[in-house]
């Protein structure tokens, strides 16, 4: 702040933390609305609208004079925090509601995790398709209380557990005509990521090349409003 308002000697100091606080709001604003989720279509194969609207800002205050780029952590859907900070800082990814469900009917371990199997629709951008995932988990509903539940054939030519015959790990299998398909298969291998998304490298970069304008900008509008605050 000192810098800021030495560089304009011939402002009213008063009025500096005002035209900073928007600045940094602005600044805040672009990189969450624009160049962050440029960076996504950079470094994601067709990322979809629910990711690259998954970002939120804290607006700056004259008081705080600091504003924050974050991430949503609440949603209607999977939470974007779940499966972004992996992109961010590597590392493995956190267990899905689908798994949570999966274990809820005693289909899956707590060491668990489902990886979508070869007999799966994917989208566009690569993820499993809901539709899909709420059929599988309505008919696992049916097995709830059933003991573990694997081994049991259910709706929709579903069946949960590792086939008879072969190598063929242990999951939720479709079976079409004389063979079985894999929905999701059961491994104790957790998903790891390696770090994708620069996200503060981003952000620091739209920091240094926008807030001076946005400053000047916001100055320059309180000054023809005639502001002397």
């Amino acid at each position: 702040m000192s810098d800021l308002t030495a560089s304009v000697r011939a402002i009213p100091a008063r009025i500096v933390p005002y035209a900073a606080a928007t600045a940094l709001t602005r600044t805040a604003q672009y990189a969450a609305q624009t160049e962050v989720p440029n960076e996504m279509r950079t470094k994601f194969q067709s990322p979809v609208a629910y990711t690259l609207n998954a970002l939120r800002i804290e607006p700056a205050t004259k008081d705080s004079l600091t504003a924050r780029v974050m991430v949503k952590n609440q949603a209607a859907g999977v939470a974007p925090e779940n499966f972004l900070l992996p992109q961010v800082e590597g590392g493995g990814r956190k267990h899905k509601r689908a798994e949570a469900a999966m274990r809820y009917a005693g289909v899956l371990r707590s060491n668990q995790f489902a990886m979508p199997g070869a007999g799966l629709s994917l989208d566009a951008a690569g993820n499993v398709k809901g539709a899909e995932v709420r059929t599988i988990l309505a008919a696992l509903k049916n097995i709830r209380g059933g003991g573990t539940g694997k081994g049991k054939k259910l709706a929709n030519d579903l069946f949960v557990g590792k086939p008879l015959g072969g190598d063929r790990p242990d999951g939720i299998w479709r079976r079409e005509g004389k063979r079985l398909r894999a929905l999701f298969v059961f491994t104790s291998d957790a998903p790891t990521y390696s770090q994708r998304l620069d996200f503060t490298g981003v952000v620091q970069r739209v920091v240094l090349k926008r807030f001076q304008p946005e400053f000047d900008r916001a100055l320059g509008a309180m000054l023809a409003r005639g502001v002397r605050a």
